[in-house]
């Protein structure tokens, strides 16, 4: 079956993992497969990554507790602010729920199906990210849509963070 075709205007990246031991992410133009940004995850106590862009700069970074309860996770840009603070509700072992609470005071609710493998996040109801792994079925991938407005490096830092809860749980 297909892909279907992500919603008008959205932005569109098909993300291939890596092998590496800290769930690394090749993140590529779904077109040309060209490499936009590489999600480097490292290895640690802590669960911990970076978004680097294509010239390899970090743009965003992720570090967070995943095994404690609750799971929190905090996103920090390239000078070390605070983009974003994601924090796991409700343990289902077939739902993921996840409140995220960006820089600017807005709530994001992230609700999803382990089994299905397909997420989406919301803000006032409305949807401005879909992470979909259902489709594929070699090795790690997921297409992430990303509506107009949502930063790519935020919304790859938020399916690097539900990719590592997921797994954790």
């Amino acid at each position: 079956m297909a892909l279907p075709l992500p919603a008008a205007g959205w932005t569109r990246f098909l993300v291939k993992a890596k092998f590496a031991m800290g769930r690394d992410f090749a993140v590529l133009d779904p077109t040309t497969e060209q490499q936009a940004y590489y999600v480097d995850g490292k290895l640690g106590w802590r669960a911990q990554c970076e978004i680097r862009d294509a010239s390899d700069t970090a743009v965003m970074r992720v570090r967070g507790n995943l095994l404690g309860i609750p799971k929190e996770v905090t996103i920090s840009d390239a000078t070390g602010a605070d983009v974003a603070h994601l924090k796991a509700r409700l343990f289902s072992p077939v739902r993921s729920q996840m409140a995220i609470t960006t820089a600017s005071g807005e709530s994001w609710d992230l609700v999803g199906s382990v089994l299905e493998k397909e997420y989406t996040v919301t803000a006032a109801g409305q949807p401005v990210l879909t992470i979909t792994q259902k489709w594929l079925t070699v090795r790690d991938q997921f297409v992430i849509d990303i509506a107009p407005g949502v930063e790519p490096a935020l919304a790859l830092a938020i399916m690097w963070s539900v990719d590592r809860f997921v797994e954790q749980q």
